[in-house]
């Protein structure tokens, strides 16, 4: 079993591979050439967006119940209906009048990698989070921000449990660190899906999901 965890960055995309023994980096600029064969893949980014009729997601609300002090971390994405307008401020306003609701910046200078995401058509490849699997995996969320360094030592801490490998060592212009050790986080928890258990949540039908490893009491 291999584990994929891909996170967006600057430049492109970051994949970390794991193996049970190595996590191995790759940088691309388009997402459709990481994908593996027979591998369990973790995608940090929306795919299945909101929708006018139904603009809340029931995965957004599940994993901010996971989070306390890291729930920032899931932002809300835009709604399908705006996700190919031309700018921000045209998506913005039929954003507000479609729902009575904006767009962050943020969400919006995601928009090109969610629109290549929701191109994807390969089995097992799941949106995830890694701040809610590092959650799942350790029993309790990190402490300390990613930006800082106490957060980046906190989880590598963890994937220390799983790998002697420090792919966030390498030196990038276009990648940060701490996109390298979310890609670390989701392909490390992707493995631990792919061996011992994959959860979906929330488990409504027809709701739009996230994928996290299974929690210790699920297994």
């Amino acid at each position: 079993m291999v584990g994929v965890g891909i996170d967006g960055a600057r430049g492109g995309w970051v994949r970390i591979t794991y193996d049970s023994i190595s996590l191995c980096l790759t940088i691309s600029e388009t997402l459709e050439e990481l994908f593996i064969d027979g591998a369990m893949h973790f995608v940090d980014m929306p795919k299945d967006l909101g929708t006018v009729d139904q603009p809340s997601r029931a995965c957004d609300a599940w994993m901010r119940s996971q989070l306390v002090e890291r729930k920032s971390s899931v932002f809300t994405p835009p709604i399908q209906e705006v996700l190919h307008e031309s700018t921000y401020e045209e998506a913005n306003e039929k954003s507000r009048t479609l729902i009575s609701k904006g767009i962050s910046k943020q969400a919006w200078n995601l928009v090109p990698r969610i629109r290549e995401f929701q191109q994807v058509e390969v089995e097992n490849v799941y949106e995830s989070h890694p701040e809610v699997c590092f959650s799942v995996m350790m029993g309790h969320e990190a402490s300390h921000s990613k930006k800082t360094a106490e957060g980046q030592d906190e989880r590598i801490e963890l994937l220390r449990k799983y790998s002697k490998s420090s792919p966030w060592k390498w030196k990038m212009s276009n990648v940060q660190v701490d996109d390298i050790i979310d890609a670390c986080i989701l392909a490390v928890a992707a493995y631990e899906a792919g061996t011992s258990g994959l959860s979906l949540h929330p488990a409504e039908a027809n709701e739009r999901i996230v994928a996290v490893p299974q929690m210790k009491e699920e297994r």
